[in-house]
């Protein structure tokens, strides 16, 4: 188990898990047989597929590792590949498996890779004192480059589809692994996150990049309005831009109508979650821009199987918020993700393939070829 230096340290990283992790089962008169059950190890070790992997790799002078899920069946051709990051809190990648990404690769065949991070979460380029010194500041995007390169080079990912998403502290690097690596990358995901804000500048895409955000009115640990990151620690974890800004930021870059979005509220399907939806849609875009609003949300992925009593144990009922069951929140993230492909070119510079997809919808509508963006790495 990590060792935090007092009891509000432990209650944040709990807050952290609860995007990637169920916290310990409330105390029952008879013994616990639910998956809840046991330490946070045994639970990890029992939700852990058969078909996981634990693979390392070297980067620089440092080794590196993470969880490898590939469906049963050997594939004829490369398939698709979508990273899941874990939040802050931890370094063990097997808390995303409840996330439940790798069942829908199981059965839309794509690949499924949760890296371990160092410390206790990754370095997204907030860099305060006590964030580098939480993990000693290591080069997570040399980390994601090198995995990419060892399962294309294997031919295990279709280079043309790599996906990836994260939470939290995961959502943010997620955002800082488009800014950095948008050449290698055909969309992401990221929920209860937005930019750093020292790292707004230094965000320079390689091109246009489908992104989706997922993000929480009520989450007080990512807050969705921009400020201090997890405030109620007292500790320095940097400040971040908001939700509608970080959706502005990624609008710009892709080049979409600055004057007007595309917005459609849905109607509410589970009248005691205490949450509704919103979706907004930039328009004429390079590359599709979306936000997802929950209404009432906090810092979780909607869709997420947790319990008013997980929230209760981890002592921050307020910083959680609701867990909005509107939506399958993983099903929707691989549904948006899956529709773009970096487009083969025989220039250095990659093309994209850009799907305009409405905000609910499975299927393709219509298809525009782009040209070669152009872009050089910023």
């Amino acid at each position: 188990m990590l060792r935090y230096e007092s009891r509000l340290g432990a209650l944040l990283a709990a807050a952290g898990l609860l995007l990637t992790a169920s916290i310990s089962s409330l105390a029952q008169d008879k013994p616990d047989t639910s998956p809840r059950a046991g330490t946070m190890a045994e639970r990890l070790a029992r939700a852990t597929p058969a078909n996981a992997m634990q693979e390392s790799i070297e980067v620089g002078s440092v080794r590196r590792s993470y969880w490898l899920v590939t469906p049963t069946a050997k594939a004829a051709t490369p398939r698709p590949l979508l990273f899941v990051l874990h939040g802050g809190g931890t370094a063990d990648a097997r808390v995303t498996f409840r996330y439940r990404f790798q069942d829908i690769a199981a059965r839309d065949d794509f690949v499924t890779v949760h890296p371990n991070g160092i410390g206790a979460g990754w370095n997204d380029g907030r860099e305060t004192e006590f964030l580098l010194a939480r993990g000693n500041a290591p080069d997570d995007v040399a980390f994601f480059r090198a995995m990419i390169n060892r399962f294309v080079s294997t031919g295990l990912a279709d280079p043309r589809r790599i996906y990836v998403m994260g939470g939290s502290n995961g959502a943010l690097m997620t955002l800082r692994l488009g800014c950095e690596l948008a050449d290698q990358v055909a969309a992401i995901a990221v929920v209860s996150g937005s930019l750093p804000t020292n790292f707004v500048d230094r965000c320079k895409p390689a091109r246009a990049l489908p992104v989706l955000m997922i993000s929480g009115t009520a989450d007080d640990l990512m807050p969705f309005a921009g400020g201090p990151v997890a405030a109620v620690s007292g500790q320095n974890r940097g400040t971040v831009i908001g939700a509608e800004p970080t959706f502005q930021f990624w609008r710009k870059v892709n080049r979409c109508d600055a004057t007007r979005t595309a917005r459609e509220d849905w109607p509410d399907k589970i009248a005691d979650d205490g949450t509704t939806l919103s979706v907004e849609d930039g328009v004429n875009c390079a590359a599709t821009t979306r936000l997802m609003i929950v209404k009432g949300g906090g810092h979780s992925l909607p869709g997420t199987a947790e319990r008013a009593g997980d929230r209760r144990l981890a002592g921050l009922p307020q910083a959680t918020g609701s867990v909005s069951r509107e939506v399958d929140g993983a099903n929707y993230i691989w549904e948006f993700v899956r529709n773009f492909s970096l487009a083969p070119s025989a220039s250095p510079e990659r093309t994209v393939t850009e799907i305009t997809l409405p905000p609910r919808s499975m299927f393709w509508v219509s298809c525009t070829d782009r040209r070669p963006l152009g872009f050089s790495l910023g």
